[in-house]
């Protein structure tokens, strides 16, 4: 194991994540906030980039 020393010297932090966490993978957890992203993604125009390309 690496001391807290050279782990500060790196420029990626190091992040440990939980196997448990994988029973989570194909559950919403959310599922208002999903079907409130969805509407506001519906109601948002992209602009049109063929007119305003040179």
């Amino acid at each position: 194991m690496k001391s807290i020393l050279e782990l500060n010297e790196k420029k990626v932090p190091v992040v440990r994540i939980d196997k448990s966490l994988n029973k989570y993978d194909n559950i919403v957890l959310f599922p208002e906030k999903v079907k409130k992203a969805k509407e506001d993604f519906e109601k948002f125009e992209l602009p049109d980039l063929k007119k305003h390309s040179r």
